[in-house]
Order: C-alpha cells, then sequence, then structure tokens
C-alpha cells in the first residue's frame, strides 16, 4: 500500500513537474529560459560547435542549421517522455484515464511553442532580409546613411531608427525567453548580428556628428540596441575586457571618408572630427565587439572570413580621424 502511494505520489509530481516547465517557457516566458531549456540546449549546441570547428564553412553551415531545431524538439521530447513516464507510474490509479486529455493539451502546447518559435524566427529575418538589398557589411552604414539622407528626409532617418528600435526590443525578449533562436542560422547572405551593427552605427554616426539634429529615436536605437547584444552575449556567457577602439568590419573605412560622405549627403557638422571620431568609438565599442563575439561563438563566418575575430588595439587608431 505504502509502495503504491509512493508510486503515484512520484507520478504526480513527475507530471506536475513537467507541466510547470511547459507553462513557463511556452505560456509566460519572462526573459529568462527554465533550467531544462538552458541544459538541453547547451548539451545539443555545445557538441555541434566544437565538432563544426573540424569541418570546411561549406559544411559546417548545414550541420549548425541542426543546433536550433534539434533543441527545440529535444525539449519537446523531453516533456513527452516525462509525460509518459509519470503516467506509468500512475497505473492502476483513476488518474491514468486523464493521460489522453493530458497528451492532446501537451501536445497542443508544443504546436504552440513550435509556432512561436518560428513566428519570432520570421519577423527577425524579414527585415533583416529588407536590410540586405542594399548592404552587406558594417562599412555600408556610411553610405546607408547617405542614402537615407539623400533620398528622404530627417523624418524618414527616424523611420528607419524607430523600426530597428522595435526589432531590437523583439529580439532581444525573444531570443533570451527562447535562446535556441540564437543558434538559428540567418536565412540569408547578411546575418542578424551584421545588420544590427550597420544600423546601430548609422545612429551612432548621426549622434556622433549631428547631435542637435539626430532624429528622436537615434538616442532610444543606440540604448536598445546596447541593451540587445549585451544581453545575448551574456546569455553566451561572453564576457569581454574593456575595449578602447573599435573597428571590426570598418577597418578599411577611414574616419575622415566617412565624415566626407556624411557632409556631402547633407548631414549637419556639430563636432569636428577628433571630439566625432571620440563619441562614435565612445557609442560603437559598446555594441560591435559584442556583436561579432556572438557572431565567432556561433560561427558566422564565411568562406572569405578568418575564424577568429582579432580586437583591434589603440595603435590601429589613425589619429584624430580614423577607421
Amino acid at each position: 500500500m505504502v509502495t503504491a502511494v509512493l508510486t503515484a505520489s512520484a507520478g504526480v509530481a513527475l507530471l506536475a513537474a513537467v507541466w510547470l516547465s511547459v507553462v513557463l517557457t511556452v505560456f509566460t516566458p519572462r526573459g529568462r529560459p527554465t533550467r531544462l531549456v538552458r541544459v538541453t540546449l547547451r548539451g545539443v549546441a555545445s557538441p555541434l560547435l566544437a565538432i563544426s570547428g573540424r569541418f570546411p564553412p561549406a559544411t559546417r553551415e548545414p550541420l549548425l542549421d541542426l543546433c536550433g531545431p534539434l533543441a527545440v524538439f529535444a525539449v519537446a521530447a523531453i516533456w513527452l517522455g516525462v509525460a509518459h513516464a509519470g503516467f506509468a507510474l500512475l497505473a492502476g490509479t483513476p488518474l491514468r484515464e486523464a493521460e489522453w486529455t493530458f497528451r492532446l493539451l501537451m501536445l497542443a502546447a508544443i504546436t504552440a511553442y513550435l509556432v512561436r518559435f518560428m513566428h519570432a524566427y520570421g519577423r527577425r529575418e524579414r527585415l533583416v532580409a529588407r536590410l540586405g538589398g542594399s548592404v552587406c557589411n558594417p562599412r555600408d552604414a556610411d553610405n546607408l546613411l547617405a542614402v537615407y539622407l539623400r533620398t528622404g528626409s530627417r523624418d524618414h532617418l527616424d523611420s528607419l531608427f524607430a523600426e530597428w528600435t522595435g526589432w531590437m526590443t523583439e529580439v532581444e525578449s525573444s531570443h533570451l525567453a527562447h535562446p535556441a533562436l540564437t543558434f538559428r542560422r540567418p536565412a540569408g547572405d547578411l546575418d542578424w548580428l551584421k545588420a544590427a551593427v550597420i544600423v546601430l552605427d548609422v545612429a551612432a554616426l548621426t549622434e556622433a556628428i549631428a547631435p542637435n539634429w539626430a532624429p528622436a529615436h537615434t538616442r532610444a536605437l543606440l540604448a536598445t540596441g546596447t541593451r540587445c547584444v549585451r544581453r545575448l552575449a551574456d546569455g553566451l556567457c561572453i564576457r569581454l575586457p574593456p575595449i578602447v577602439v573599435s573597428l571590426q568590419g570598418r577597418e578599411e573605412r577611414n574616419f575622415s571618408d566617412t565624415l566626407r560622405v556624411a557632409m556631402e549627403a547633407g548631414l549637419p557638422t556639430e563636432r569636428d572630427p577628433q571630439e566625432a571620431w571620440t563619441v562614435f568609438q565612445g557609442l560603437r565599442t559598446a555594441y560591435a565587439p559584442h556583436a561579432y563575439a556572438i557572431e565567432t561563438r556561433l560561427r558566422y563566418d564565411r568562406l572569405d572570413e578568418p575564424d577568429e575575430v582579432e580586437e583591434p588595439d589603440e595603435a590601429d587608431e589613425p589619429g584624430a580621424v580614423g577607421g
């Protein structure tokens, strides 16, 4: 009798634990995944990232494509497996009759989880794809700023900043709640982290050169984007030392050329070149190194890029108007 009670209690505990995990993961995500999701993702993604280093990029990408989906399906499989074990312990009790109802609810929750995951991924990639039609790397931020200045207006640039502020907020909340999204590979050639750096660079250049003219959402975008990439880096246990100069992706772009392009496009110059450079670097070092560190951790390298991202030192600053 005592054994039967203990067995039934263990079954109820398993079912309660799995349903609590489902509710916290699917219905009430609060910016921090459950321990089950974190452990499962680590168990799936870490080995794949480790062994992928032994393959060339052309073979590596299909392998790493499996990280996000495998982690999601592994979590779903664990839920179903624990639920099955729980009901097996309830054999011979009235609660066993509720098994099919529980299974249907579980399948509905898993379906909602998958739909939400794919929906968040689609929203992330949709805006990146639109940007990818005109830019491909961070040094294109200068040209993107010039295009908006020549073909639009200050309000037009503000609309860009407002749209990407919302994107940064959504990426932060969805990727922290469902970290498997961070491991979901980009759909196009321009990955979402480079896209974030490009738009943040446009905002940082605007703020550095013309702070009084800068559109209303400039500072909001910089604050939101910086917080987003830093929190995602924290989620991957990435810790960086203080960085004085950030040239990742802009090694071939002198700041004097950037100033010239911006002024020719109509951006008012409210700071001298040295001060603008200092302000720009003060803003960029807060987000770009973290974004590139995440790219390196996730192996977002291409055939023509090195595997490791090297941090420039202070000596790389080419005078008052460096890159």
